[in-house]
């Protein structure tokens, strides 16, 4: 402690705390004697607990905007929820809410959830390490020496021989596992590191890992070598031999079940030698980081039943791109692209792709991105027309199609074209308003009543040019230009595609929900937002009655007034069951 800590040592700050954990303690009957010889600005309490008394030390001079850290000595054996030097997970921050002006009070309600733990703890010790066992990883990583390590291959239970690869070269070794038939991580191959050999075995159970002070020795490997099974015993044999007589480093990768769900993953890395392990050698941990698409997609909110599906987009410019992105980051684990276009500088700021894909095709440009942002994700580009993809595109491949051209007369003829085929399928149609007007999604079903055409009516029911949904009157120029006529472009702003482009995403992804959940009750749905529509003003632009209404009008209504008679080219469309 330097001499500038121990000047800014606060006792009364640590007398104040005391007394609000006396007193919080007090209302719960918990016997409290406060330990002495602490350091500076740190409270050490003595709890007495129905399974032991309990040594809690908690820093007070922590600023006030999350729970303080708070530990124990450290336990004799393994408990869940305290790290091998003794610190007390207590509260992972979520959804926590502190009032720093009561620093006594966030002290005393630190120490009793820590007490609270600890009793739970030793019932758990005592009943069979069942929730310290689901805390395993956690208590790993902190044993000494411990080493951070990244795999490649899922945690399944099927037991199997795997690649190894360590990097020494910053000092503290990294490891690396990948599948044996797995295309190598970009770390391995720029640092061109040697393959080693490494066993991933599943387990039933684990004997306990060491408490302080000890550390992990050979024992543990034996106790894992004894709770293999015939077919795990002849991978094992593959792992340690036979080799030259120089010592060698093998890793070893042991999950067991959680019963909260899942499995825990732990590695080991040892010495061998002559085909045996050898004792003198050191064992030291490895802690797994899982770069593989399931744990990545389920610790990241992403959809593990959507990796099975396949939605195509059609189009990928402002609107379409945020799409795909928005699917991938959902889950949806294929997806085809179509789109002629080629990326330019023109999308930069309304694209999510960056100016390094230019002159590329942005089907191509958002394969290249997106799967090397989104683990197993497997985009098909396809770099033509969405006329010339329809002519020979297979249907039955699809859980879902979007259509985000924003071009009325060719999304109306791909709206009929949807209704011949005799797949049922969820389609969205969805465009943008010129400016700040706001943006629509219509969802049709290939099959039944209901479709794009439907919104192209006027009040009596006749077919019309012009959307009864549309924001914009009709007959208004609203294209600019900035060097010439080739260049002409529709003005609207990134924040409007992109808050359109999340509205088509959640309306395809409502539809393939109800189909995987086998509701029946499936219908055309009409969803929009509406925007200020200022800047539209400024520009001389007028607006229809729908925009103004649509302010206070419920999808659900807005819905049955596009949707409520079905229009002729839905009431029996061909290939109708």
């Amino acid at each position: 402690m330097t001499e500038s800590a121990i000047e800014a040592a606060d006792p009364t700050k640590v007398d104040a705390t005391f007394e609000a954990v006396m007193k919080a303690c007090g209302l719960r009957g918990i016997e409290v004697v406060r330990l002495d010889g602490t350091a500076p600005n740190c409270l050490g309490v003595e709890l007495t607990g129905s399974t032991r008394i309990w040594p809690v030390y908690v820093d007070c001079d922590e600023a006030q905007l999350r729970l303080p850290r708070v530990w124990t000595l450290p336990p004799e054996e393994p408990l869940a929820h305290v790290s091998y030097s003794g610190v007390v997970c207590i509260d992972d921050g979520q959804g926590l809410s502190l009032d720093p002006s009561r620093p006594a009070d966030i002290v005393a309600h630190t120490v009793l959830k820590a007490y609270d733990l600890l009793e739970s703890s030793a019932v758990d010790a005592s009943t069979g390490h069942i929730e310290f066992f689901n805390e395993l990883e956690g208590y790993w990583l902190h044993l000494p020496d411990s080493l951070r390590s990244r795999s490649y291959f899922e945690v399944d239970g099927n037991s199997r021989m795997v690649k190894g690869f360590v990097d020494s070269k910053l000092g503290k070794p990294k490891w690396y596992f990948v599948e044996r038939d797995a295309e190598l991580p970009w770390e391995v191959k720029d640092n061109k590191l040697a393959g080693q050999r490494a066993l991933y075995v599943h387990v039933d159970a684990l004997a306990l890992p060491p408490a302080q002070p000890d550390r992990l020795t050979a024992a543990f490997i034996d106790d894992v070598h004894q709770r293999l099974s015939p077919d795990q015993l002849k991978l094992w044999n593959e792992l340690l031999g036979p080799s030259k007589n120089s010592p060698k480093r093998l890793a070893l990768l042991v999950s067991v079940p959680r019963q909260a769900g899942g499995r825990s993953l732990v590695g080991i890395t040892f010495g061998a030698l002559r085909g045996v392990v050898d004792k003198k050698s050191p064992v030291t941990p490895l802690t797994m980081r899982r770069l593989t698409p399931n744990y990545m997609r389920e610790r990241g909110g992403a959809s593990l039943d959507l990796l099975g599906k396949h939605v195509a987009v059609l189009g990928a410019g402002a609107i379409g791109c945020v799409v795909i992105d928005t699917l991938a980051a959902a889950g949806v684990g294929k997806l085809t692209v179509v789109d002629h276009d080629v990326y330019s500088e023109e999308n930069i700021f309304r694209h999510l792709l960056q100016p390094l894909y230019i002159d590329i095709s942005k089907p191509k440009g958002l394969q290249l991105a997106l799967e090397r942002r989104y683990p197993g994700l497997n985009i098909t580009p396809v770099c033509t027309t969405a006329q010339k993809w329809l002519t020979t595109a297979d249907l039955s491949k699809y859980d879902g199609i979007v259509v985000a051209f924003g071009a009325p007369s060719i999304e109306r003829s791909f709206s009929r074209s949807f209704k011949g085929t005799r797949f049922d399928l969820p389609i969205v149609f969805t465009w943008l308003e010129a400016l700040d007007l706001g943006g629509h999604s219509v969802l049709m079903w290939t099959k039944g009543e209901g479709c794009l055409d439907c919104a192209y009516r006027d009040d009596e029911g006749q077919s019309s040019l012009a959307s009864r949904t549309s924001f914009l009157e009709p007959n208004q120029p609203v294209t600019r230009n900035l060097t010439g006529c080739a260049g002409a472009f529709v003005p609207f702003g990134p924040i409007q595609a992109r808050r359109t482009g999340l509205l088509a995403t959640e309306h395809i992804l409502s539809a393939m929900t109800e189909v995987a959940a086998g509701n029946p009750g499936r219908a055309a749905s009409y969803r929009f937002w509406v925007g200020e529509g200022r800047v539209a003003a400024q520009h001389g632009l007028r607006t229809t009655p729908w925009f103004q209404s649509a302010r206070t009008t419920l999808p659900e209504e807005a819905t049955r007034q596009v949707f409520g008679r079905a229009c002729s080219h839905c009431r029996a469309p061909k290939g109708a069951a």
